[in-house]
């Protein structure tokens, strides 16, 4: 009696196939996330944990790692210059979030536009991405200088002295801040343009012919539809300006002068590297983490209640 071979089952075939392609699917998504998660816990997770235990820590650099436990912590209370840091720190928030979160909405309004050579504007906005911060810093030097700078060349125009920019103590904060304003700019515009790209057409044309003219169709009918968009936006300045001052100050002014653009991050950087005392700079790291925390987490909540009431 000869056997007769019978095929497989068209289902049981499929299934098969979908079992190898979910194998073949985790080997790759291996392949491509393992490497980035290395570089993430090398670069980011494992010293965020060093820094974490160095607050608890005594430590000049050269010698052993003394364990003080909440000594750092409780040497904020009497730091007579850390208060001064915080305001400054908030000077730079104050000064710089609106100008780049409205700056930001506005230009991303022109440039959503869609007119011939749109393309081109757009990546004129958007060379800033490409350039570093001591790129950036080189070139605003040259722009603030006091006496060949453009800046002060268009007041002496109007008939204004300008002043010494970078190395005034009433504006070199300004000055820094204009520069974080300049580099933070064009996320701000990517964010709002995919946010007015989303906006259905009719709503626009409703509200024209209910007769709102354009300042009124922008700032009550476009703006509050990219609310989520601001929200997000709001959140990431809010961090950029606690924290990208400092690279700027360090690269141009050096704090300065007279500390007046010492923020927090600089002031735990001067600790860590001119008085080599990496525990306390931990600790003044740790507060400006809880900082953050502070700031984000309503921003996130706020933003999470407003999505779920939709």
């Amino acid at each position: 009696m000869q056997s007769v071979a019978t095929a497989p089952k068209p289902e049981k075939v499929l299934v098969a196939g979908k079992k190898k392609l979910k194998r073949n699917d985790r080997f790759w998504v291996a392949v491509f996330v393992t490497p980035n998660m290395v570089m993430y816990s090398l670069f980011i997770l494992i010293p965020s944990a060093a820094g974490v235990i160095l607050s608890f820590c005594e430590w000049d650099i050269l010698g052993p790692i003394q364990w003080v436990g909440l000594e750092n912590y409780r040497r904020l209370f009497d730091d007579e210059l850390l208060l001064p840091a915080f305001g400054r720190t908030f000077k730079f928030v104050a000064l710089g979030v609106l100008p780049t979160v409205f700056g930001g909405f506005l230009v991303a309004v022109l440039l959503n536009w869609k007119v011939k050579g749109i393309g081109a504007f757009r990546a004129m906005f958007f060379l800033p991405l490409t350039i570093s911060s001591a790129v950036a810093g080189i070139a605003w030097s040259s722009i603030f200088n006091p006496e060949a700078g453009w800046i002060n060349r268009i007041l002496e125009i109007v008939g204004i002295k300008g002043p010494e920019w970078l190395s005034s103590f009433t504006w070199a904060l300004p000055s820094i801040t204009i520069i974080v304003i300049w580099l933070s700019l064009p996320l701000v515009i990517i964010l709002y343009l995919a946010g007015l790209q989303r906006i259905s057409p009719e709503i626009l044309e409703a509200a024209a012919l209910d007769g709102a003219n354009v300042w009124q169709r922008l700032w009550q009918v476009i703006f509050p539809c990219v609310s989520a968009t601001t929200t997000l936006v709001v959140a990431i300045e809010i961090l950029a300006f606690l924290s990208s001052p400092f690279e700027i100050s360090l690269l141009m002014v050096q704090g300065g002068p007279l500390d007046s653009t010492t923020s927090l991050a600089y002031y735990a950087y001067k600790v860590a590297f001119e008085q080599f005392e990496v525990g306390y700079s931990a600790a003044l790291v740790m507060l400006q983490f809880f900082v953050l925390m502070s700031i984000v987490v309503p921003i996130a909540l706020v933003r999470k209640y407003r999505k779920a009431k939709g």
